[in-house]
């Protein structure tokens, strides 16, 4: 049913649920799920725009990408011990446009995404990134709502 299933894991407590959902989505098809962490464009140390040769050192943003690879490693291995087809990556920019495009770039079929319960003010101050995806997303968007 879905050929291209875009994952986007943060590393909350719902993540485990939200890749048990691409995994009965997966299950028994030919589906290829691409893992996805998104790092705000001030921590990311790739694709930068430094000029080559220079040696960037900030221990937050190392911090944060190495948080995100073990974010997405650890989807993976679900994923790839329930024997599906799983590929990983981080992309770089606020986290609703980023995975927008990034469904885009792979052609993705179905989002898989979850929905934290914030307060009023956390909304008004972080916004909803699951709304952000909803509103611009090319296809259609699943949102897991088990464990917040």
């Amino acid at each position: 049913m879905f050929d291209v299933i875009l994952l986007a894991v943060d590393g909350s407590k719902q993540s485990p649920y939200v890749a048990d959902l691409a995994c009965q989505l997966a299950k028994g098809q030919t589906s290829a799920v691409y893992v996805t962490c998104c790092i705000d464009e001030s921590y990311a140390l790739e694709n930068n725009g430094d000029e080559p040769g220079e040696i960037v050192d900030y221990p937050p943003a190392e911090e944060e990408q190495n948080t995100a690879r073990a974010v997405v490693a650890q989807a993976m291995v679900k994923l790839k011990q329930a024997g599906i087809n799983a590929r990983g990556n981080l992309i770089v920019g606020a986290a609703g446009e980023a995975l927008v495009a990034e469904a885009a770039r792979i052609n993705a079929s179905v989002i898989v995404i979850g929905h934290r319960q914030l307060s009023a003010f956390g909304r008004m101050m972080k916004g909803s990134v699951s709304a952000d995806v909803i509103e611009g997303s090319p296809c259609p968007v699943l949102v897991e709502v088990r464990g917040n």
